[in-house]
């Protein structure tokens, strides 16, 4: 894990040595400061004049102003080399998402993986800027100090010595216990914070059923049981950090009484023992700094380990063929969402001649929308093979099969942003006489009476507008794409009846000369298709045409009674 994180940014490797040789630098600072404190006392405990010790305690002002500067220094160092990991692991974690594609993120809830995308990238604050640099600066500055106190009193080296090994090891006994409740702890904070962001885009509906009181209930369960995982992990780390603790006030300790020893017997000065009072405090107290730069990144690796996890999963393959021709064709197709037993399409065969208008329809669940999914690959199926133009979409770059395809489905998604900004991403060179013919194709012309026009924001999901509305703009998005093939997933259910019949118009107009696939469960917008496909239970059971179908009195003709007994 750290040397992926030293790979992420050439800067880094350089602005972590630059924090270490800071960090050693502090060390030096405080090892010098000792040296000088002892001299001092020593002088005044053999009855010099306090004259004799001004340029000592010159010499500390001196070193602490110094020390002063390196801490500045150190700070806005560590900040930038911090910086530049999240920024490269953000920028990486944004293009694998979208190269996963919807296919990948609906494995896990939408908090969840904003969890790994925002708050664990954060956590390589502590991680990168404090706890890495400081590893190697304790490590070493532990080893210079020790080889001090080895020329001093080898036998009190010796002592701290073995102290200052213990330090290191004491993780290594805790890390199986903290690794799993490291991961209890990452789940529950996912689980938390999934579920908080569900309860605030379902604020409406919680009111409406008057169900938040319940809903807080729940959440405060799930924050309880969140808290226990954060003690257990807390009770761990406490353990460890009061390990650290004992044995530097062990190690300290038995050098001071083997010193003293020593210096009874005559074998050490006083000088000498006050040395190693000193040394043996600056000796564990870079290992005590490190203690508090891992207390303060612990949670930095679930965190790290979820983030690689996004990193290290598999992209979908993809080749570098081109499609000359616009037909599409499902050949024995069979495809199960994970988690579900019955297959949503079942050795599914259709071809779609180029410019033909093919109409899907049947009853939830019968399989219509997994068709459009399966064309865009936001899946890949289990067995059979799809195809564009008689190549497997597979062999297709995924930048070009998905630029072959214009899409309208039943969820509209708007961005947070302007109207305008909403349209061009079908189409970003698109000028402003192409934004406005779609605009005016898709009868949406009351975009130019909002405050700002095109220039309007139309909030999160577009809530800005109402359904109808925002199916509008999505129709005018299609249209300006141009794409050959288009898939219209129910275009008109938001659309109210007076605007239906334009819309549909517009939607004709459309879909002319292009491949085209339509789901519907309104079956009056499928009278005109050139032919109807009837599905249920991922199969086709009937296709044909409208008028011969309903002549066939089979299930598509029971359909359409249903739908127009229940107008």
């Amino acid at each position: 894990m750290i040397t992926r994180l030293l790979s992420l940014s050439p800067a880094v490797r350089l602005r972590l040595a630059v924090l270490v040789l800071l960090l050693l630098t502090i060390t030096a600072t405080h090892v010098g400061q000792g040296v000088l404190v002892a001299q001092s006392l020593a002088r005044i405990f053999a009855g010099r004049p306090v004259s004799s010790i001004v340029w000592f305690l010159a010499g500390i002002a001196a070193l602490q102003f110094v020390r002063s500067l390196v801490l500045a220094v150190r700070e806005s160092v560590a900040l930038r080399a911090s910086g530049a990991v999240k920024a490269e692991l953000r920028r990486r974690l944004t293009a694998k998402l979208l190269r996963l594609g919807p296919g990948w993120t609906q494995r896990d809830r939408t908090g969840s993986t904003q969890t790994s995308l925002v708050d664990g990238v954060e956590t390589v604050d502590a991680y990168v800027g404090r706890f890495l640099p400081q590893t190697i600066a304790a490590l070493l500055g532990a080893v210079g100090v020790t080889s001090f106190l080895f020329v001093l009193d080898p036998i009190i080296g010796v002592v701290v010595l073995v102290c200052a090994v213990l330090i290191p090891v004491l993780p290594l006994l805790s890390k199986r216990m903290l690794k799993d409740r490291n991961a209890a702890w990452f789940r529950g904070y996912k689980g938390l914070y999934a579920e908080n962001l569900d309860a605030l885009q379902g604020m409406a509906t919680l009111k409406a059923f008057n169900a938040s009181g319940r809903r807080g209930r729940e959440l405060a369960a799930l924050a309880e049981k969140f808290c226990r995982d954060s003690i257990r992990l807390m009770a761990v780390v406490v353990l460890y950090l009061g390990g650290v603790a004992f044995v530097v006030g062990l190690g300290t300790a038995v050098a001071l009484g083997v010193g003293a020893m020593r210096l009874v017997a005559g074998e050490l000065s006083a000088t000498e023992l006050l040395l190693i009072l000193m040394l043996t405090a600056e000796c564990f107290r870079p290992l005590k700094e490190l203690e508090a730069a891992y207390h303060s990144s612990y949670s930095a690796i679930p965190s790290l380990t979820a983030i690689f996890e996004v990193l290290d999963a598999p992209v979908q393959s993809q080749g570098s063929r081109s499609a000359s021709r616009h037909d599409v064709g499902f050949h024995d197709v069979t495809f199960t969402y994970r988690d579900r037993d019955r297959p949503a399409l079942d050795r599914f065969t259709l071809q779609v001649a180029p410019g033909e208008r093919v109409a899907l329809v049947g009853r939830s669940g019968a399989g219509k929308t997994t068709v459009a999914a399966l064309l865009l690959r936001f899946f890949d199926p289990e067995r059979g093979r799809i195809t564009i133009g008689g190549t497997d979409i597979r062999d297709l770059p995924l930048d070009e099969l998905r630029s072959l395809i214009a899409v309208v489905s039943q969820d509209t998604y708007l961005f947070h942003g302007t109207v305008r900004h909403n349209l061009t991403l079908a189409r970003p060179d698109a000028t402003d006489e192409e934004i406005e013919a779609a605009v005016r194709a898709a009868r949406a012309d009351f975009v130019h009476d909002l405050p700002q026009g095109l220039d309007t924001i139309v909030g999160e999901r577009g809530l800005k507008l109402s359904g109808g509305e925002r199916q509008r703009i999505a129709i005018a998005r299609a249209l300006l794409k141009d794409a050959p093939i288009l898939i219209l997933d129910e275009a008109t259910s938001s659309v109210d009846a007076a605007n239906e019949s334009g819309i549909q118009q517009a939607l004709d107009a459309l879909t002319g000369g292009r491949t085209t696939i339509m789901i519907a469960h309104r079956l009056s917008t499928v009278r005109d298709a050139d032919r109807v496909v009837v599905m249920a239970d991922g199969r086709i059971v009937e296709e044909g045409d409208h008028a011969g179908l309903l002549d066939r009195g089979g299930v598509y003709a029971r359909l359409v009674a249903a739908q127009e007994g229940s107008a």
